[in-house]
């Protein structure tokens, strides 16, 4: 959609060209700029003969393995919709304030 969207995508980060980190997460964009995204989880995706078999990982994996630093979402797609309209907020109050 051109004003706003919503869905689900995967970011990945190779560990070895055998295994795969790949980070689920769900999204709600407004022009594309302004986003909220939810992480939905970890997953380890290894090659096999057969394809890519992935599976999830635990809260417990990521944290003692420091999948976190290595791949996350930025500050700006986690919280950049609500950023956006503290702004717009921001700039009501203001005006009012002024009397404008």
């Amino acid at each position: 959609m051109i004003f706003f969207g919503w869905g689900r995508n995967s970011k990945t980060h190779e560990l070895s060209p055998h295994h795969v980190l790949v980070l689920t997460y769900a999204y709600f964009h407004v022009f594309w700029l302004f986003r909220i995204t939810v992480p939905q989880g970890y997953g380890l995706a290894t090659l096999s003969e057969y394809g890519w078999a992935t599976r999830p990982m635990t809260p417990l994996e990521v944290d003692n393995g420091g999948y976190k630093e290595l791949l996350s979402v930025s500050w700006w797609w986690r919280w950049g919709l609500l950023v956006g309209l503290a702004g717009v907020v921001l700039l009501v109050i203001a005006s009012s304030l002024t009397g404008s």
